[in-house]
């Protein structure tokens, strides 16, 4: 059955917050817009496997540190809504409520920047020219908004690299909500089961986000794990010979350049070898002198590092 809930929403960006995203009142597992996009493969940063691993985990992401382009947006997004306003003849304000909605397994929660009670406002500020076309990855943000707020337009207010402030409005239709409706409740149901959604292709990385700590414990593996050691060690070995290779390579070329900063081959430029300036900070002389800072600075994480063992 399809309900719509709004619950108080606590700051923008905080732990309490990205808690509120990760999971419902009911300790279940939802997806939030921002990365819908992901579960199609169409998000611009999150992998449906970065997904996957942050969503079969039992605790919710921490903040991230704000970035040069959040920092944009959070500084630019009231300025961005009332100019937004102005040029619609509109009155958007950004609600204090997050809007949640369900349907059996399909579990989805929104952040607005402005609602007027019938249409979504969605701000967004970024270095490139805008083309007219809405991405797939906002695309996709835009269905959950709609979905989310029972509405069926969502405006984007979209200032882009030469400063202008573009207004495009999405109208989402029934069968693109019933659509994603189904998509999410899919994903969420293997979620659920602690299991691989379809079409996630993990990596060593965001596996090792999906189980990030040891137990202290060890595990009896099966035959199949003998053939992935066997792989590995093969691969490893195999890489080994071509990082060598490519040493060799590197050292007669550089040979032949000598004290030149670029080489040419008939006259056409094939590589250069030019003398830059590295700075580093000698992290061992800053902890003598400054300790407490140091520390003040340093920030634990857990880090899992595989290792072969045994005989090649």
């Amino acid at each position: 059955m399809k309900t719509w809930t709004q619950i108080q929403k606590e700051e923008h960006g905080s732990q309490l917050w990205l808690d509120q995203r990760f999971i419902n009142a009911n300790g279940e597992k939802q997806i939030s817009a921002s990365v819908a996009a992901a579960i199609y493969g169409e998000h611009y940063f999150t992998s449906p496997a970065a997904l996957a691993a942050e969503l079969l985990k039992d605790t919710p992401p921490t903040p991230s540190p704000t970035n040069e382009a959040m920092e944009r947006g959070n500084r630019m997004e009231d300025m961005l809504l009332n100019w937004a306003n102005d040029k619609l003849g509109a009155n958007f304000v950004c609600p204090d409520k997050l809007f949640v909605f369900s349907d059996g397994n399909a579990r989805m929660i929104a952040t607005l920047d402005g609602f007027d009670g019938e249409r979504v406002l969605e701000v967004k500020t970024t270095t490139r020219d805008w083309t007219g076309e809405l991405p797939k990855s906002w695309m996709f943000q835009g269905i959950q908004q709609a979905i989310c707020a029972n509405v069926d337009e969502v405006i984007w207010a979209v200032f882009d690299r030469s400063q202008t402030l573009n207004l495009y409005t999405q109208f989402v239709s029934s069968d693109e909500k019933e659509m994603h409706i189904n998509a999410v409740g899919t994903w969420l149901s293997y979620i659920d089961m602690g299991m691989t959604p379809d079409g996630v292709a993990w990596t060593y990385e965001t596996i090792s986000k999906r189980h990030p700590s040891d137990d202290g414990g060890a595990v009896e593996l099966g035959p199949k794990a003998s053939d992935l050691v066997a792989q590995l060690k093969h691969l490893k070995s195999e890489l080994k010979s071509y990082e060598a290779m490519e040493d060799a390579c590197k050292a007669e070329l550089c040979e032949l350049i000598g004290d030149a900063a670029t080489a040419l081959i008939g006259g056409e430029v094939i590589a250069t070898w030019k003398t830059t300036s590295r700075s580093s900070l000698d992290t061992k002389a800053l902890k003598e002198a400054h300790p407490d800072l140091v520390a003040s600075y340093t920030k634990e994480a857990p880090v899992r590092t595989l290792r072969l063992k045994g005989s090649n």
